[in-house]
């Protein structure tokens, strides 16, 4: 299995809010787009350096509920659309997000 197929296949499609941090104190709001079980795209403007440490909080909003999943990442990858970041160890909340409705958010960076 070659780079991308194990890509596609440990990746989601997924839509959530998200809010990036830099140790700075800069904040970012964005859509998730995909997850995995080490990293996530986020659609939003991008503010931050390749390799910038930065807290990640991803929102998953249910009908009457919300549960934050606060995590360390890395910038590993900026272009036009977002910002891709890999956390730095496996999302222990990863089965989640393959149970947890998905609900479509607007992308309004």
């Amino acid at each position: 299995m070659d780079d991308q197929q194990r890509r596609a296949k440990t990746r989601l499609s997924y839509s959530a809010h998200v809010l990036i941090r830099s140790e700075n104190g800069e904040l970012v709001k964005g859509i998730a787009r995909d997850i995995s079980l080490d990293a996530l795209y986020v659609s939003c403007t991008p503010a931050f350096e390749v390799d910038e440490r930065v807290n990640l909080e991803i929102i998953l909003i249910g009908n009457q509920t919300e549960l934050n999943i606060k995590v360390p990442a890395k910038v590993n990858r900026i272009d036009q659309d977002g910002t891709a970041m890999n956390f730095y160890a496996p999302l222990e909340w990863w089965p989640i997000f393959s149970h947890f409705p998905l609900h479509k958010l607007e992308n309004n960076k």
